[in-house]
């Protein structure tokens, strides 16, 4: 008998979710039944999400980490869903795919969510995709080359980026000054400034502008 998956493939961009699905089905179909769900959005992935809790649980989440944010704010990227997904479904298996290459958010990415599968899109071939696939329903985890390198470096970090600070960036970038932003986060401008200086600090942005803590942050995916 086949193993039956309930699946789930998140990204924003609907031609990248075909070709997921195109390269499973063409060369596993034979060997696993599929049921594969697809969202393009933080809002539709936790509405499907949502819904698999009371009814068949997903086995495997293919997530984008790319994910613009939910119109309410409650999802800042795909890095939110995945938390919540193991928050609510930790028997799920993870698959992280991302663009972003830089070591400092790829790191932030693996300490937060600690995927089953951790790949750069620009790494992975449909090979590659089928390798990811099959480790994980063998009960092992998979890394991409990028992710590989990145580990055998034993890069060790003493930061942690945190909701709350992605919720600061957010605020500066929508344009309020610091001395609002405790109308939306539970801090005292005090705090908030503190918060500001440590991502500088790891950001390594020397300019105390908020602009360029704001643009840095852009460039590393946090926003």
């Amino acid at each position: 008998m086949k193993k039956e998956l309930n699946i789930l493939m998140v990204d924003d961009h609907p031609i990248i979710l075909e070709g997921y699905k195109k390269i499973l089905l063409d060369n596993r179909a034979e060997d696993v039944a599929m049921r594969i769900d697809t969202a393009n959005s933080c809002e539709e992935a936790n509405a499907k999400l949502e819904a698999s809790l009371t009814s068949l649980a997903y086995d495997i989440i293919f997530l984008d980490i790319g994910l613009p944010p939910s119109r309410d704010g409650e999802f800042l990227s795909g890095e939110d869903i995945g938390r919540k997904i193991r928050k609510v479904s930790p028997a799920t298996q993870l698959a992280v795919l991302t663009m972003f290459v830089e070591n400092l958010r790829l790191l932030t990415i693996f300490k937060s969510l600690k995927p089953e599968a951790f790949m750069v899109k620009s790494d992975v071939s449909s090979s590659q995709f089928l390798e990811a696939f099959d480790s994980m329903l063998h009960g092992k985890t998979y890394s991409s080359q990028t992710i590989q390198d990145l580990m055998r470096k034993q890069i060790v970090h003493d930061y942690n980026i945190t909701r709350t600070d992605r919720d600061i960036l957010l605020h500066l970038s929508r344009g309020l000054k610091s001395k609002e932003i405790p109308q939306f986060v539970p801090l005292s401008l005090a705090s908030i400034e503190k918060r500001k200086k440590f991502m500088r600090e790891v950001f390594e942005v020397e300019d105390v502008r908020d602009i360029t803590l704001i643009n840095r942050a852009k460039e590393l995916g946090f926003l």
